[in-house]
């Protein structure tokens, strides 16, 4: 289907940041968003108002009070899974966009999931899930984006040319089988903290209420998120979508590496993650 007059009508104003022809590209690439929580809710979201109509989401969670501070949901959204509630509020924005729901992401499913996906983002918690994806992307030659809602514009990229993502987050998982994988259970925070106190001022940022970064660090209380971190980093993270994954006239910025800005300092960041 070419760009009829309704959908136009819509995605008028890209035109110029994008050509027509890569307008029609965007429409029809299929983009699977794996998590839709804090980072991915938003982010679906503006992938919606770019104009993508043909959307993967895939989350197995139910909305909660303790995520109205940055999620797309209302006190009325209340124990809605999120994949059902975002459905409703993107066809609300384009009743003819194309979406598939998933509440979960398996090994017996994950072909099926991302058959003809052109770009896969990652905004998970949950560590196994995480690397039965990232494993089926190499195979198949998907790029796959990763960012976290943190108060630093960055995202990196895992692809055929860069580090795998086991790798990158010196997990001991690399000879075990998906299959085998699905009985084991990591917790989130202990595997992305030894990689997010890597950045400038992180603990600082985390502990303005003293002594919470070390709850936070030890599992007593939950990660902390902020509603403006989340939501620039899922702006951040349409932008290297389109302009990175689909349109390629963005560079990716490949994993281990960070290049990015630090927004409450003001200061560039660029280093390699170890």
């Amino acid at each position: 289907m070419l760009i009829n007059d309704k959908y136009y009508n819509r995605i008028e104003r890209n035109i110029g940041h994008t050509t027509s022809k890569e307008q029609e590209f965007i429409r029809a690439s299929k983009i699977a968003i794996m998590g839709v929580g804090g980072l991915g809710g938003p982010l679906v979201d503006q992938l919606a108002r770019i104009g993508c109509q043909n959307l993967i989401l895939c989350d197995n969670d139910r909305y909660d009070e303790s995520n109205l501070n940055r999620q797309l949901c209302t006190t009325k959204d209340i124990g809605m899974y999120k994949v059902d509630h975002l459905r409703k509020h993107l066809l609300n924005i384009d009743p003819e966009i194309s979406i598939l729901n998933y509440k979960n992401v398996r090994s017996s499913n994950i072909d099926t999931i991302l058959h003809e996906v052109k770009v896969l983002c990652l905004s998970l918690d949950d560590p196994i899930t995480s690397v039965i994806i990232a494993r089926k992307c190499r195979e198949k030659g998907i790029p796959m984006v990763e960012s976290w809602g943190v108060p630093y514009l960055w995202a990196w990229w895992f692809t055929s040319k860069s580090i795998d993502y086991e790798s990158c987050y010196e997990m001991n998982t690399k000879n075990i089988s998906l299959e085998d994988l699905e009985t084991l259970y990591l917790e989130g925070y202990r595997e992305l903290l030894p990689k997010l106190v890597q950045f400038p001022g992180f603990r600082e940022i985390y502990d303005r209420e003293h002594g919470y970064f070390e709850k936070m660090k030890n599992g007593v209380i939950p990660y902390r998120s902020f509603a403006p971190f989340v939501h620039l980093t899922a702006s951040y993270l349409a932008i290297e979508v389109i302009f990175a994954g689909l349109l390629k006239v963005k560079k990716k910025i490949l994993a281990p590496n960070i290049v990015g800005y630090d927004y409450i300092r003001m200061k560039e960041l660029r280093f390699t993650m170890n």
